[in-house]
């Protein structure tokens, strides 16, 4: 099972906030399901080396501030003109 370590976003929502967190190397993300949502930033080179081992549907772990959260990799936007990583969603199975 893929383990994927992330941190809780705290504002600076919207598609500006996202672009700068794309150029500061990060990736913003969504864990939603069961009337619960978390955003999160993940960190976007360790996370696209990640890609490899988790395909979508594929089942995680992602650790948001110390808390795991049981996932399904459910989509990936990404821009294949400049290769970079856009967002990541996981749709939740259970937190522990």
């Amino acid at each position: 099972m893929v383990a994927i370590v992330a941190k809780k976003r705290n504002g600076d929502f919207g598609s500006a906030g996202s672009r700068r967190l794309i150029r500061q190397g990060l990736l913003p993300g969504e864990i939603y399901g069961n009337g619960e949502n978390v955003h999160i930033v993940l960190n976007a080179h360790d996370f696209g080396l990640q890609l490899r081992r988790l395909p979508i549907g594929g089942e995680c772990v992602v650790d948001v501030d110390g808390v795991a959260y049981m996932c399904v990799f459910q989509d990936l936007q990404e821009n294949i003109m400049t290769d970079t990583l856009l967002h990541a969603d996981f749709l939740l199975k259970s937190s522990k």
